[in-house]
């Protein structure tokens, strides 16, 4: 009653409050129902007095105050004591009308109860003659039929070892429902089996006939696999075979070439000695050539010299063709030799060709002696030998053709064999490498896999047990794939407690995400991580599944495993250790978050009643000892009044001294506190 009192006069919700004694508080303040009208109405009476008493008191503390004439040095401080007597006016007025409120309602809902009571006071009064008359009727009628039966069935209870028949079929009806019930229980249970062996055996027959599909799948693949591998070598000992075949030719011609080599070799020696003795004629000749293109260039130099002089001295020269003017007047002749006259890439020397300009002199002048000398003709000769020695050398030169050819195909018989040990190698290396890795992936899967089926019925467990289902459900894993588990798929089978098994497809939301958490946990316990997040995993479960969520989180968490839950629920938060609240701040359209610390942090004022009814000294310790083990945080107070009646001293008779002492010394001394520490 006073927490229905408080939610809807002191917090001014506007509910409609029931207690659990029957009393209603209207929205529009009226209580009606329960069992102790009287009573609330002697307390509103109360406090109705008190308020009042404690207006007066302070309506005349403002006038005494108001007389008296303020010290300068006391100014400030009887200003902010009338602050306070003002506005503690204000809330004594305010808690007068809504008294006065109540006690009109009370008065009318009283005066409505009077009249009814009286009304209907004389079929009241009728109806209980009438059930005391038939209550009496139907005692004799009992005795009666007791004495019936003790008559007929005296014999028989006598056998028996009772003392009437209605005791015998008191023990016979009891025992017949406590087998009937038995029955069902166990009927029950064996239909529960019954169907869930007929679902293994199933699962089993559609998991085995899986488990050939695969295998045979396997077979034919790797029945594929073999014959392209056996084409494979088939090809590579076919290219192995072709291989050996040619390294044989080739060192059949190796051979040949060898003997071709030596007779070679042999010629090849008497052609470099041949080839020494040309070369040295050939020096000799070069020299010669030399010698004489030189005598060739000085002589041009001289003849176009000559030319020049003789077009400068206007000397007429007797001419077959051309003209002195051709000639160029000045002495750049040599550059021109060199540039027209530049040695062959080969070595060779020829004769020099010099510009003649044209110019063809006639020489019919000149005496027979003077023409004997030919230098066209040794020119010519010495052309001749030069050409011949060439032509001799060529054909003295040994074909060195066959050894590179010899030598590039030993070079490719050695590359070969070298590449296919290569790939022998490699390929042993690379199936090691692949057995080592598939044997690691199985092993480190089939570890992770066996932790996590050995948890996970356990997690579930614990999720689902309670008091109608002290056990819990059921869930298991199964592979679907044993060789190679990471290949296929794992199914995961659940089942609520209280309910048949069924494909996790027919599970209902709430029970789906039981499931997930259950596995989630499993999954998390193989390799634990220091914190868990949960995001409104609680978002399709009902009361009863977030309690049971949030006692295995609580049971489970500790300092290296800690639980970060998102949720909107507060049966859910609640229980948590600390407590983050998330809002938007409007003004910068912004998130925000919100904690508690800053008021729990802060020591407690407990203000406590010696003498209480509804909460008596006993009860108080033994409430201690449940929340807090009998000890307070640091910094927390607790202090007794005495005679006051329930409600950490804000209820009582005013009139008297003390109680009005608890109430308003209780009321000072926690505004005191929060002022003090917050």
């Amino acid at each position: 009653m006073d927490l229905a009192k408080n939610l809807r006069y002191d917090r001014n919700q506007d509910v409609k409050a029931v207690t659990l004694e029957g009393t209603v508080i209207h929205k529009s303040g009226l209580i009606t129902g329960g069992r102790s009208t009287h009573n609330a109405r002697q307390w509103d009476d109360r406090d109705v007095q008190g308020l009042q008493r404690t207006q007066e008191k302070l309506m005349s503390e403002l006038k005494a105050l108001g007389k008296e004439k303020p010290r300068s040095g006391a100014d400030e401080s009887l200003q902010q004591e009338i602050s306070r007597l003002e506005t503690a006016l204000m809330v004594v007025k305010d808690d007068l009308k809504e008294v006065d409120s109540r006690l009109t309602g009370v008065n009318s809902e009283l005066k409505h109860v009077k009249a009814e009571l009286k009304k209907n006071a004389p079929e009241l009064k009728k109806a209980e003659k009438v059930q005391e008359k038939l209550d009496e009727e139907l005692h004799q009628l009992e005795s009666v039929i007791f004495a019936a039966e003790d008559s007929v069935f005296g014999d028989f209870c006598r056998q028996i070892g009772v003392s009437d028949i209605r005791e015998y079929e008191e023990r016979q009806l009891k025992a017949a429902q406590q087998e009937s019930e038995a029955r069902l229980r166990f009927d029950k249970h064996i239909r529960q089996l019954t169907l869930q062996l007929q679902y293994e055996r199933d699962e089993s027959l559609k998991n085995a006939e899986d488990r050939l599909s695969a295998l045979e799948t396997q077979i034919s693949n790797e029945q594929a696999n073999l014959e392209r591998l056996q084409q494979r070598k088939a090809q590579i000992e076919a290219d192995i075979e072709a291989a050996e075949q040619s390294v044989s030719e080739q060192r059949e011609k190796l051979a040949e070439l060898q003997g071709t080599l030596d007779d070679k070799n042999k010629a090849v020696e008497q052609a470099k000695k041949a080839s020494v003795r040309a070369s040295r004629a050939l020096d000799q000749a070069l020299k010669d050539i030399a010698t004489k293109n030189d005598e060739i260039e000085k002589f041009a130099l001289e003849r176009s010299a000559i030319y020049r002089k003789c077009r400068l001295d206007g000397v007429d020269l007797p001419l077959l063709s051309g003209n002195l003017k051709n000639v160029p007047m000045e002495e750049n002749l040599r550059d021109e030799v060199a540039m027209d006259v530049d040695e062959p890439e080969d070595g060779t020397q020829s004769v020099k060709n010099v510009q003649d300009y044209g110019i063809e002199v006639d020489f019919a002048e000149i005496d027979e002696d003077e023409r004997e000398v030919d230098p066209t003709k040794t020119l010519a000769e010495l052309d001749e030998s030069i050409t011949k020695l060439l032509a001799d050398i060529e054909k003295m030169a040994p074909n060195m053709k066959a050894m590179e050819r010899l030598d590039d195909v030993e070079n490719k018989l050695a590359e070969t064999e070298k590449e296919a040990d290569k790939a022998r190698k490699d390929s042993k290396n690379a199936r090691t490498q692949f057995d080592d890795v598939k044997r690691r992936r199985c092993e480190l899967f089939n570890k992770a896999y066996n932790h996590i089926s050995e948890c996970i019925d356990q997690v579930y467990k614990d999720l689902t047990k309670g008091k109608a289902s002290p056990m819990g459900g059921v869930a298991y894993l199964s592979l679907e794939d044993s060789e190679e588990p990471y290949t296929a798929g794992i199914k995961y089978h659940a089942m609520p407690p209280m309910k048949r098994f069924r494909d996790m497809e027919q599970l209902s939301g709430g029970e789906k995400t039981v499931a997930a958490l259950a596995l989630l946990f499993a999954i998390h316990s193989y390799q634990p991580a220091p914190f868990f997040v949960l995001d409104e995993v609680d978002a399709a479960l009902d009361n009863t599944n977030v309690a049971k969520v949030a006692n295995y989180i609580r049971t489970h968490a500790s300092d290296t495993f800690q639980f970060i839950v998102i949720s909107l629920k507060g049966s859910l938060y609640e229980r948590g250790n600390s407590l983050v609240g998330i809002y938007r701040d409007q003004d910068i359209n912004s998130s925000k978050t919100l904690t508690l610390d800053r008021y729990a942090s802060r020591p407690t004022a407990i203000n406590s009643c010696e003498v209480d009814d509804q909460f008596p000294i006993e009860a108080q310790a033994q409430a201690d000892a449940i929340l807090g083990g009998g000890k307070f945080s640091p910094g927390d107070e607790r202090t007794y009044w005495e005679v006051c009646v329930h409600g950490f001293a804000v209820r009582g008779d005013m009139s008297d001294s003390k109680v009005k002492a608890g109430k308003e010394g209780a009321f000072v001394a926690t505004v005191q506190r929060t002022q003090k520490h917050l």
